[in-house]
């Protein structure tokens, strides 16, 4: 039976030729990246200076403020997870006005949704906590401290949904649009090859990138692809995705990218010049 995520919904893209689609489809994805944060930035930046003159003007704070209260708003987790949302509503608006089919063809299916979501934040744990494990026993991370207090734990939880954004929303450009859409018109190997791809370059801006860390990243995105034509859906790839890196940065405490993710229950240091796994190269755009 011919999986619900392969199925061709649109037909929007039938006269493009196949080699003008791959770039085409890279292109599109990537705009559905700048154009969310774009509009995160318009949304958020613009009411956020509006507040900021209107206290400085009023004597509430200083000028030169501003800066520093800015920096600590756009480097606040929440903020910089929550923004996701705005390319997820790109890709919505996309989907729905210009290849003119129903949002859940992305993968919104009906059906046992909760029951993914569960099963695909389990196996995200899992996978990140063996990779966790050997690199901790290769000697690849160092251990720091451990912080159960109940800011930390409320904190933490408060995150979760955050994550979910996060992760549901890099799931919807590289697998759910750009995976189908390549399929569709080429095949399913380069519909894989080319949105694992893509995933792995939207990671080049991170902190420490790697030829390796590439790599690997790309392999992260075939695994993700495969774990979602299993499933059929997008709910279990998105969890799987948000809990990887919610078990990275808020439960072993490891940055994430190159980014730390506030507090967490544990705190490990990575270990530069020694064998590491796949923890080193969380995907975190």
């Amino acid at each position: 039976m011919k999986k619900r995520m392969l199925e061709k919904y649109t037909s929007r893209y039938d006269k493009v030729p196949s080699w003008l689609m791959i770039m085409l489809s890279c292109f599109i994805a990537f705009g559905y990246v700048l154009v969310g944060g774009f509009l995160s930035g318009i949304v958020v930046g613009i009411p956020m200076a509006i507040v900021l003159s209107f206290l400085v003007l009023n004597g509430n704070i200083q000028f030169q403020d501003i800066n520093t209260i800015s920096y600590k708003m756009f480097s606040n987790m929440y903020f910089q997870l929550g923004t996701f949302a705005f390319t997820a509503l790109v890709i919505f608006f996309w989907v729905k006005v210009v290849e003119k089919r129903p949002i859940r063809t992305l993968g919104f299916f009906k059906g046992h949704i909760w029951l993914n979501l569960l099963k695909g934040w389990g196996f995200g744990t899992l996978l990140l906590l063996v990779s966790f494990l050997g690199t901790y026993l290769l000697g690849g991370l160092e251990f720091v401290k451990v912080d159960f207090s109940q800011r930390t734990l409320l904190y933490i939880l408060s995150l979760i949904p955050f994550w979910f954004i996060q992760g549901g929303t890099e799931e919807l450009v590289t697998r759910g649009w750009l995976l189908q859409t390549v399929t569709n018109k080429l095949n399913l190997s380069w519909g894989i090859a080319i949105s694992s791809s893509f995933f792995s370059i939207l990671h080049l801006g991170n902190q420490g990138v790697t030829a390796l860390s590439l790599i690997s990243i790309v392999l992260v995105g075939v695994l993700m692809a495969l774990y979602m034509l299993k499933t059929d859906n997008i709910w279990g790839v998105a969890s799987l995705h948000g809990a990887w890196n919610f078990t990275q940065g808020n439960l072993v405490g490891v940055a994430v990218s190159g980014q730390n993710a506030g507090d967490s229950l544990l705190r490990f240091h990575t270990k530069s010049g020694v064998p590491g796994l796949v923890i080193r190269w969380s995907p975190l755009v």
